[in-house]
């Protein structure tokens, strides 16, 4: 499954000339986090924002620095920006809260050492696909709670919310759109190992009890995803709390990025990014 999960991500990595990238390690509460950074080459002529990856892979896949390195690399030449990429542990090796606190750790090393990797202290979006953008959400969440340092914004995509998997379009999606309900449940199995950590909105961001005082987010889900109900539910809770919500559902999308919205969704993140963590945003 993860030699798979190499071909899904775009593997092996390939340098790009406009993009510069060195490695280093993020002390975390399980241990060294290897963390790599990129950083366009061109001459900035005032901080850059910063973009915390906390890459997808259901969980169990694109671990290594190396996985997601091309998807990376696009995502700083595509919005000039630095992107920060944590390798944080995987299960079933470090079952949950182990990834997530690695997240953590490597968004709090972030927020500290901003400056000093060429970005804007207090301007850093955190975001992910799918498991990726379940970690996030925790994340910002985990922030939130501690009193900060907090994101400046979070970019969802194609998230996991809620770890129970009981939304309409589990079923009505459920076969022949890439990311079955099986999938979705194995893969959550392989993370919790106990369900009963389904309950506990560090698995399923969706149960927080409260979304007051989130940064403005993005939220981009397919509309044949099983993954889409729980996008819709979430961004419902989000402005029923106040907080600036973009949610995009993608008509003709599925779990996987449909090609052809592909240039859409990389304009509606560049200007996501640009409006709240760009040079100008307040």
């Amino acid at each position: 499954m993860r030699e798979r999960g190499k071909q899904l991500a775009g593997y092996p990595p390939v340098d790009d000339p406009s993009v510069a990238w060195h490695d280093v390690v993020v002390d975390g509460p399980h241990g060294p986090i290897p963390t790599r950074i990129f950083t366009p080459t061109a001459k900035a002529s005032r901080p850059r924002a910063i973009y915390l990856h906390t890459h997808g892979g259901g969980y169990v896949m694109w671990g290594g620095l190396d996985v997601p390195h091309n998807l990376n690399t696009a995502t700083a030449k595509d919005n000039d920006c630095i992107v920060v990429a944590p390798d944080f542990r995987l299960p079933p090796e470090h079952p949950f809260p182990v990834p997530l606190e690695d997240c953590f750790a490597a968004f709090q090393w972030t927020a500290k050492n901003a400056a000093a990797i060429g970005g804007r202290p207090g301007k850093i979006c955190i975001g992910g696909g799918c498991t990726g953008g379940n970690l996030a959400a925790a994340v910002t969440l985990m922030a939130r709670d501690a009193g900060g340092p907090m994101p400046a914004a979070q970019c969802l995509q194609a998230t996991v919310f809620d770890a129970r998997c009981e939304y309409l379009s589990m079923y009505e999606n459920s076969e022949g759109y890439m990311l079955s309900r099986d999938d979705d449940q194995w893969v959550i199995e392989q993370y919790l190992q106990d369900m009963e950590h389904r309950f506990d909105w560090r698995a399923s961001p969706i149960l927080a009890k409260t979304m007051k005082g989130l940064p403005p987010t993005l939220i981009r889900v397919g509309e044949w995803d099983v993954l889409r109900d729980e996008g819709i539910a979430y961004a419902n809770r989000c402005r029923d709390a106040g907080v600036d919500v973009t949610l995009t559902l993608v008509p003709g999308e599925s779990h996987s990025q449909n090609p052809q919205h592909a240039r859409e969704a990389a304009v509606e993140m560049a200007a996501f990014l640009k409006k709240y963590v760009g040079p100008d945003a307040a």
